[in-house]
């Protein structure tokens, strides 16, 4: 009877009942409890005051950063620019301070370009109807360029002087730092905007039900458009703190910064559930990643293997809370913008993709006319040559942004892939044998990244993201920050001369193309991959195992990945743990410029063709200037932000002429 009882208390909402139900909304609640409860009965230093006003203070500018995130994932976007942002912020804020000018108006200023930064960001993401990761992936390289260009004015590196930061980076209240109570300060305001005010309500509408919070009357674009310039204001506060902490701005402050800011919000939410997140989420991710940095340290795992422990640990706590959250519905990452297509005529479609060509064509008279050297077929050749891998991997992004599976861990693979084929040959395996360890090494991440895709449904942008900090840092771990040589004999084939001055690279990237092409073209396979992009429902109701189709997916791009290493390993002649830095971006980037949407289901290869021409001749064209790096990011990041804004300002003109 006592237990029958008990039984229909838990049933009726009891004790038991309530318990249960608040571990499966706040499981990374429990998760950080538990971590700190392990690390403190592991480690007499961890439960001390001094490191925990230690970790606070180093959680806040990485707090205030996981609240601008979650301000654009809340409506369905995602600003890949803050990390640059911090470094504007903190240079901006440092010179102001240099010229003799007022703390407070450093302050000021340093948010107002980050507020700057998010208003560009808003216009060219909602008023052009372009991704917003392509676009703030623009404004990340530009932004950076900038800041370095006027970092470079000043020697780069800047001294933070200031009574008011000074007080930040210094002070305590009842034991707390300063700068981690206002950083717990802006999230309770913007906590309060969320839960307390028409704004938040409207955000969590916009994000959650976009279709349904348009037909009654909000205003999707506005809204979206008010995240991102909140999200810039927040990352400036951010670079603010980061200046305060290290009291001197060089060029590495804000670096990768954007990604972290990203998995903050995702090992907190489980993901990057648009409309459902709450800034408690933030909070706790937050202080999980930091506690566990700062343990590691205090057991003295080198840094490199605390980035590989960061990237597994964000991946299994997706994983963790994808399996408690399956009656909540997708918690994956949301995409706020529309199908660049949408109301194209064909002629409109067919002036939008050569818009791209004209650029390209455009831009190489360009550099023609500003040297005369880059017109020689030497030239030529090292420009095949330089970007044959970049080529490659475009053809298996082409394919995962058709079917909505955006890689972003290309480069880190390629890197982990080169590692493990130089390991294998200086343990004595064969040549072949060593090349294929490291195939099967890309070809496996791809497989488990496909299995938690497919298996829990997981958005691939944030399995990728994982991916990408993980196997970055296990390839630098594995060879201590060293370069490994590879076998003299494949390097010497692969950079063999075979007709005209070009290696084996020029047919591999020829090869690739064509097995895109037969895949996306040839194969029940690509008709399947277009159909999961333009509407999932198909495939479904075509009695097509979505998960084991997804996996495929994953497996293919992860066939075009191990070709781009081994041209990369062949380029190199060794194996370095920052190769390939940056490749998986600029393969999106061409991907998207050549005519793809990024909400897939349209995209061809002779269209990502033009867009690796266009990234090629613009490297190569800035290369051959000597130019330095600040100035490269510059230019290179506002040409790719004006060829995306050719290329929406002639489907926003033929999409009007469509509608009158």
């Amino acid at each position: 009877m006592t237990a029958t009882l008990a039984n229909r208390r838990d049933r009726d909402g009891g004790p038991g009942q309530a318990l249960r139900g608040f571990v499966a909304r706040n499981p990374m609640l429990l998760a950080a409890a538990l971590l700190c409860i392990a690390f403190t009965l592991t480690s007499p230093v961890f439960g001390t005051s001094g490191n925990a006003a230690n970790i606070l203070r180093q959680s806040a500018s990485v707090l205030v950063l996981g609240l601008a995130m979650s301000t654009v994932v809340l409506v369905g976007g995602i600003d890949l620019s803050v990390g640059s942002v911090v470094l504007a912020s903190a240079t901006l804020a440092g010179i102001v301070l240099a010229e003799g000018a007022h703390p407070t108006l450093a302050i000021l200023a340093g948010i107002g370009i980050g507020a700057a930064v998010g208003t560009l960001n808003a216009v060219l993401v909602e008023g052009l109807r372009i991704s917003p990761v392509i676009v703030t992936l623009g404004t990340m390289i530009a932004v950076r360029g900038f800041s370095l260009v006027v970092l470079g004015r000043y020697n780069s590196w800047v001294e933070i002087k200031g009574p008011i930061f000074s007080d930040i980076a210094r002070r305590t209240v009842a034991g707390v730092p300063l700068d981690a109570l206002l950083a717990l300060a802006l999230a309770a305001v913007l906590w309060f905007v969320l839960a307390g005010t028409t704004l938040g309500r409207r955000w969590h509408a916009t994000g959650d039900a976009p279709i349904a919070a348009r037909l009654a009357g909000l205003r999707i674009r506005w809204l979206r458009a008010v995240a991102y310039i909140v999200c810039g204001a927040l990352a400036g506060a951010a670079g603010i703190l980061v200046a305060t902490r290290t009291g001197l701005i060089s060029p590495s402050i804000g670096q990768g910064l954007e990604f972290f800011a990203i998995a903050v919000v995702a090992l907190g939410a489980g993901g990057l559930p648009a409309g459902r997140l709450r800034i408690s989420q933030v909070v706790v991710g937050t202080f999980i990643l930091m506690m566990i940095f700062n343990y590691m340290t205090i057991r003295g795992v080198p840094g490199t293997w605390q980035t590989t422990v960061t990237g597994l640990l964000l991946l299994g706590a997706m994983v963790a809370g994808r399996l408690l959250q399956r009656d909540s519905g997708d918690i994956s990452a949301g995409e706020a913008t529309v199908d660049e297509n949408a109301g194209l005529s064909q002629m409109g479609i067919r002036l939008s993709r050569s818009a791209l060509l004209l650029a390209t064509i455009l831009l190489a008279s360009v550099f023609v006319f500003i040297n005369p050297r880059f017109a020689t077929w030497p030239n030529v050749i090292a420009l095949v040559e330089q970007n044959a891998a970049l080529a490659v991997v475009a053809v298996g992004a082409t394919i995962g942004i058709i079917s909505r599976s955006v890689d972003i861990s290309p480069g880190s693979v390629i890197a982990l892939g080169a590692v493990v084929a130089a390991l294998a040959g200086q343990a004595g395996s064969p040549m072949p044998l060593s090349l294929l360890a490291g195939i099967g090494t890309c070809l496996a991440v791809y497989a488990l990244n496909g299995l938690i895709v497919g298996r829990l449904g997981l958005d691939a942008l944030i399995v990728t993201l994982a991916a990408w900090i993980w196997a970055r840092g296990l390839a630098v771990s594995l060879t201590n920050a060293t370069t490994i040589g590879f076998d003299m004999g494949f390097v010497t084939f692969m950079n063999t001369p075979l007709a005209f001055g070009f290696t084996v690279a020029a047919p591999m990237v020829g090869l690739a193309f064509l097995a895109g092409w037969i895949v996306l073209h040839r194969t029940p396979f690509g008709v399947r991959v277009y159909a999961l992009g333009g509407d999932p429902r198909m495939v479904r109701q075509a009695g097509i195992d979505e998960r084991r189709l997804r996996l495929m997916i994953l497996v293919v791009m992860g066939a075009f990945t191990a070709g781009g290493m081994l041209l990369m390993l062949g380029r190199l002649g060794a194996a370095a743990p920052t190769a390939g830095f940056g490749l998986e971006l600029d393969a999106i980037v061409a991907v998207i410029l050549g005519g793809a949407s990024f909400r897939g289901g349209t995209g061809r290869l002779r269209d990502t063709a033009v867009g690796v021409l266009f990234l090629a001749i613009l490297n190569n064209g800035l290369s051959g200037l000597q130019m330095g790096d600040a100035q490269f990011f510059l230019i290179k990041g506002s040409i790719i932000l004006a060829a995306l804004t050719l290329r929406a300002c002639v489907q926003t003109y033929f999409v009007r002429r469509g509608t009158t």
